[in-house]
């Protein structure tokens, strides 16, 4: 007899997750649900013994090793291609999902009229990372609903979003097709769930949370949020979806001010790698080719090996660092081998000079540490000046290519 066809079917894209990826799966052995489900991992050329733990210790999965890594996007095409089930859910493998979290995430897709469900995602300590998202207008931010708060259930209450959390969503088969997958052009990941959700919805279709299905997420553990390499992926793929969704005049006359203002008041990290990525231009929209794809993760790596941008920076900050340390004078202490001596030389001191060398010496460190104060200051907003002018560079290029040229 026929093996039966699976309806449904879970695609976790996985690089170098083997840290991760045996809590997530041996959750998903314990699922509750009546459906016949396969659950396929598509593999983004791991470096580490992600695969190896797969085949040795999960067998019944369906491992689909790629010899690129085609980032989340290109990853998650690769799996619905190769999928048998029409109803299609995502987990990332830093997620452990709760016994009913798959069925609790793909039962409102019985209901036509809904395109992605996305599930309550929680820290591991409880808190709320995501229960479906907004996005932060001209700035071009997501929100997650939630983020941060404790899970008291006032979230528990389905509700239309504009997007699901990639960590964990679903849709159906159709849908999928209907808007033509994940856009690969955003690459390696980021956004790109985003972007799926804002084409579904253009579709006709509702994206909803199903908070009812819940997982345990560690968060940008390939990347490391709040890390170089994070900025950077993150920043390029924003600037991405801003010109893709953006009409120029919002893009010139509200993204780009508010970005500026952004800049102005964020990590001087943020700051420096954004300048790196604007200074690269906005990414092309079509799905970047094997050198390209290389490039941005050397980038990357690069960064998340150094901590930071090889710029002027890099050797300055380290020396401001040292300046504030240096900047607060101390007097200097008497010091003899016969305490008596020493004894009597610091209460002279006390009587005689102290007086006025005490007030010298603190005006002097309140001054060093003014100068030094405004020498960071003032460096801070040199990166973020840097940061916008190749904002401007890049939106302006953008905008000239984009142009038709009469014939």
């Amino acid at each position: 007899m026929a093996a039966m066809r699976p309806s449904h079917s879970l695609i976790i894209v996985t690089y170098n997750s083997v840290a991760q990826i045996d809590a997530c799966l041996t959750a998903l052995a314990g699922q509750q649900q009546s459906e016949l489900v396969e659950i396929i991992v598509v593999d983004n050329a791991s470096t580490d013994d992600t695969t190896t733990l797969i085949r040795t210790r999960h067998p019944e999965v369906r491992l689909l090793r790629e010899a690129e890594n085609w980032g989340f996007a290109g990853g998650v095409n690769r799996g619905v291609q190769a999928a048998h089930g029409d109803i299609l859910a995502l987990l990332n493998p830093d997620a452990v999902p709760q016994p009913a979290w798959l069925h609790e995430l793909t039962a409102p897709l019985s209901n036509a009229a809904i395109g992605v469900t996305g599930g309550k995602v929680l820290a591991h300590d409880g808190h709320i990372q995501s229960v479906g998202g907004t996005l932060q207008l001209p700035v071009v931010l997501p929100q997650y609903r939630g983020e941060g708060e404790e899970d008291n259930g006032q979230y528990d209450a389905p509700a239309d979003v504009w997007s699901a959390h990639g960590a964990a969503m679903a849709f159906r088969r159709e849908v999928w097709t209907a808007v033509g997958g994940f856009d690969e052009s955003f690459y390696p990941a980021y956004l790109e769930e985003s972007d799926f959700c804002e084409r579904v919805r253009i579709a006709g279709y509702r994206v909803v949370t199903a908070p009812r299905a819940v997982i345990q997420h560690a968060e940008a553990t390939t990347t490391g949020k709040g890390s170089a390499q994070f900025f950077f992926f993150f920043l390029r793929n924003r600037l991405r979806y801003a010109t893709k969704w953006l009409p120029w005049r919002t893009l010139w006359h509200e993204f780009r001010p508010a970005e500026h203002a952004r800049l102005g008041t964020t990590a001087v990290l943020d700051r420096r790698v954004a300048r790196l990525v604007y200074a690269a231009g906005v990414p092309a929209p079509q799905p970047p080719t094997d050198d390209e794809r290389a490039a941005i993760l050397a980038q990357g790596q690069q960064l998340r090996y150094h901590g930071q941008p090889n710029d002027e920076l890099a050797a300055l900050l380290p020396l401001l660092v040292a300046a504030e340390h240096e900047s607060v004078q101390h007097e200097t202490q008497f010091r003899s081998r016969l305490p008596l001596v020493a004894a009597a030389r610091t209460a002279w001191n006390n009587i005689a000079t102290r007086w006025y060398i005490r007030p010298n010496l603190d005006q002097q460190t309140r001054y060093n540490l003014a100068l030094q104060r405004a020498t960071v200051q003032l460096v801070q907003a040199m990166a973020a000046q840097q940061a916008a002018s190749a904002l401007d560079s890049a939106l302006l290029a953008w905008r000239l290519t984009s142009l038709e040229i009469p014939s």
